[in-house]
């Protein structure tokens, strides 16, 4: 059961293992990242980073998409992280039992917009964040379950 759905270019790091996964007793994390399921160190990087007992999956964007019946039939609580709202919305569109989002950690880059201290959003992720609104789901951002969750879905 997908319990806990993120956005954060970080993927795994300290606010997401001992805040998230603790609140939403996160039993099994799957990052989906196409760079991140093709880089070897990254990878392991991630597997040393996870909190013990807790499985780990990396999976590219179209792989993790080639194993929706998979993780829907899984019986852990399952938290996705994503590296980018790309993946996201590439993911969203053929998992389509994503009820919410949480905007961890997406950087400022040139031209992008600020939305919060750590979320700041270029044209095409704003375009992006549209199209998962228009779905029906939920945007916020909230750093880790101990903060203010503000809705992102009515400032885009």
């Amino acid at each position: 059961m997908i319990k806990f759905c993120r956005i954060d270019h970080r993927l795994l790091h300290g606010q997401v293992i001992f805040s998230w996964t603790k609140s939403e007793s996160i039993e099994r994390i799957i990052v989906v990242d196409d760079t991140a399921a093709n880089d070897e160190f990254k990878k392991m990087s991630l597997s040393l980073s996870k909190p013990t007992g807790v499985k780990l999956n990396i999976f590219s964007v179209d792989t993790a998409i080639k194993n929706i019946s998979k993780i829907k039939k899984l019986p852990e609580n399952v938290m996705l992280i994503f590296g980018n709202t790309d993946s996201t919305l590439a993911f969203v569109k053929e998992y389509q039992d994503i009820k919410e989002i949480n905007y961890g950690g997406i950087p400022e880059k040139e031209g992008s917009k600020k939305f919060s201290n750590t979320i700041a959003l270029t044209d095409k992720d704003i375009e992006n964040s549209k199209a998962l609104s228009e779905m029906g789901i939920t945007l916020y951002m909230q750093q880790i379950p101990t903060t203010k969750r503000e809705s992102l879905n009515d400032k885009l």
